[in-house]
């Protein structure tokens, strides 16, 4: 059964009718695994689906996309680095009675190492076709 994957406002003109000047379309992956992009009435019409429906496979689409993008992202080497790094900071702590790193001298123990996870993280967004700050850990 055909299945709704989300919206798409640069896609203004409906692939089942024709109508154009939409506000947005539906993203519908068919039976056969293409892809169209029909009007709301035609995505209703077409798959047999209510709105509430539609919208709920859009937001368990949406999830699982994120979902996976956090599961990559929390693999990633740069990523495991940054926490290795983050808790060497802490155990200076631990090391030095308690004397925690502070200000700018924490900041550039971590800096190298956050900079390329945040660079890591766009890379995985970017090809989840998300925002950065919606992988969250």
């Amino acid at each position: 059964m055909a299945t709704a994957h989300g919206t798409d406002d640069s896609v203004t003109t409906c692939d089942c009718c024709g109508k154009s000047n939409l506000k947005s379309t539906v993203i519908i992956e068919l039976d056969s695994g293409d892809i169209v992009h029909y009007g709301s009435v035609c995505a209703r019409r077409n798959t047999g689906k209510d709105r509430a429906t539609i919208t709920r496979e859009i937001n368990a689409h949406a999830a699982a996309v994120r979902a996976a993008a956090a599961a990559e992202f929390r693999a990633h080497p740069a990523y495991i680095a940054q926490v290795a790094r983050l808790a060497e900071r802490d155990a200076y702590a631990r090391a030095n009675s308690g004397i925690r790193m502070a200000g700018t001298i924490a900041m550039e123990f971590v800096r190298e190492a956050c900079q390329a996870c945040d660079t890591a993280r766009a890379a995985i967004a970017a090809k989840h076709g998300i925002a950065p700050y919606a992988i969250s850990l």
